[in-house]
Order: structure tokens, then sequence, then C-alpha cells
């Protein structure tokens, strides 16, 4: 018999790679008890039930990237090096977990009540330190001014949009070829994401005052 602890790490690891393999709709409180080998009544000791377990599970998975961008900006002394540190984070974040992140926003929008409450959670989080390191840039007069909320649009569209979009396409016959042939070779990439995010850096810096 697993210790309580053992138990309850087994029924979160197996659930993380049910959610990473087909998204939190396809876990079941029955199919993740047999595929962790654990009674559904240890389940229910362990977490009460399936929203309140998939709320946990998330936390787990999301909380360690907050903390680490929360402790690489306070080691940033200047806006535009504590923005890049920020959005490169991300990016990784994203390359890693995109087959995760793509099921979600999918769930979410299927009428996954976790996927939905896990969301709405996240205002606070990455994305308020992500507007406030744009509006620190523009104040530093390292970035054009503007809507900062706009500006961060504008960043994860060039910059996380094609890693998601790359995940949602991996093997299936979506796109022409060489379409995909280009997913393939730039949207993960750690190499190209520090190119775009190079590029889209550039054109978002003051323009020169004109003679």
């Amino acid at each position: 018999m697993k210790p309580n602890n053992a138990t309850r790490q087994q029924l979160l690891d197996c659930g993380l790679a049910m959610a990473k393999e087909a998204g939190l709709r396809a876990i079941t409180v029955r199919g993740l008890c047999q595929r962790a080998e654990v009674n559904p009544g240890s389940f229910v000791y362990h977490f009460g039930s399936r929203d309140r377990y998939l709320a946990e599970l998330l936390e787990n998975w999301y909380a360690p990237l907050f903390r680490q961008m929360q402790a690489r900006l306070q080691q940033q002394a200047s806006a535009l090096p504590r923005l890049q540190t920020l959005l490169r984070q991300l990016l990784g974040f994203v390359a890693e977990h995109g087959g995760l992140v793509a099921h979600m926003l999918l769930d979410a929008a299927a009428g996954e009540a976790a996927a939905q409450a896990f969301l709405s959670t996240l205002a606070p989080r990455h994305p308020k330190l992500l507007l406030q390191s744009i509006v620190d840039a523009q104040q530093a007069g390292e970035l054009e001014r503007g809507d900062p909320l706009h500006q961060a649009l504008f960043l994860m569209s060039a910059l996380g949009l094609p890693a998601l979009a790359q995940h949602i396409i991996a093997g299936k016959p979506l796109l022409p070829d060489l379409i995909q042939q280009a997913f393939n070779t730039y949207a993960i990439d750690p190499r190209h994401i520090e190119q775009r995010l190079q590029w889209a850096l550039r054109g978002l810096r003051p323009l020169e005052p004109q003679p």
C-alpha cells in the first residue's frame, strides 16, 4: 500500500500526463484511478471532487513558472531587460508546455469548468507582470508609448501564437506542406523564438525624431 503522499502525487502525475495528451475533458475520475492504479476511494479522500482535483493539478503546474518570473524580474535593474526576461520565460514555457496550454484553451471554449476557473485566476499574475513591464519600459523611453494591452497582444501574437499553433497542428495534415514545414522549422526552435523576440521589440522602439 502506497503512503498517502505517494498516492496523492501519483494521481497528480498521471493526471498531468493525461491532460498533456488529450486535455482536461479526457480526465475522468474512473479513468484516472485506473491509470494511476489507485482506488477511487483514495481519490475522494485526497481531493474530494474532480473540480478540486483539477484546480490543484493546474495550480501545481503553473505556480512554479509564476514564482520564477517574480524572482527573475527582481534581479533586473532596468525596464527593457525585465521585459525581455519575462517574455523569454513565457515563451520557454509555451514551447515546453504548449500542448497543454492549447488543450486548456480548447477545453475552456468547450465549457470545461476547471479550465475556465483556472484561466479566470490569471489576470493578476503573469499578465499583470507583463503589462507592468511594458509600462515601465515605456516610461523609461525604451518602448513607443501606446496602450500596454495592445502592445502585449502584439508581442504574444508575434511570439507565442506560432508555438501554440505548432502544438495544435502537430501530426495533423491541416496545412500545405510549405507552411507546415515553416511551423516545424521556426515555431518552437529557441533560436528562432529569440529572433522573433528581437524583431518584435525593435518594432516597438520609439521612433527616431525626423530631421
